[in-house]
């Protein structure tokens, strides 16, 4: 869970740097309510300003949050593929995959 954790933060900070912090707590926010839509567990991730909050996700079990946080992240990218593009979405897959190895 800490390294989804790093990834949304690296995230957070990089493209919240491109596209504004404003406009991707928007795009965070789609993605958890995409999220929730699969797994109720989703309403567990925090989000603000600030960042992204996982924390409540160590109260249930561990394999089930990964699939919680993953899927968050694969909205993630869906989402900012909408907005800025599919070669973006696609760099940013292929990065996320290549951690998971």
């Amino acid at each position: 869970m800490n390294f989804h954790q790093k990834t949304i933060d690296e995230l957070f900070i990089s493209v919240g740097q491109v596209v504004g912090i404003h406009v991707f707590v928007i795009v965070l926010e789609r993605a958890l309510w995409k999220t929730q839509l699969k797994y109720e567990e989703a309403a567990m991730i925090k989000i603000s300003e600030d960042g992204v909050s996982l924390n409540e996700l160590f109260e249930i079990e561990q394999d089930r949050a990964i699939l919680v946080v993953h899927e968050f992240l694969i909205n993630i990218v869906n989402t900012l593929g909408h907005l800025v593009g599919k070669q973006l979405a696609k760099q940013l897959t292929e990065e996320l995959e290549a951690i998971d190895v």
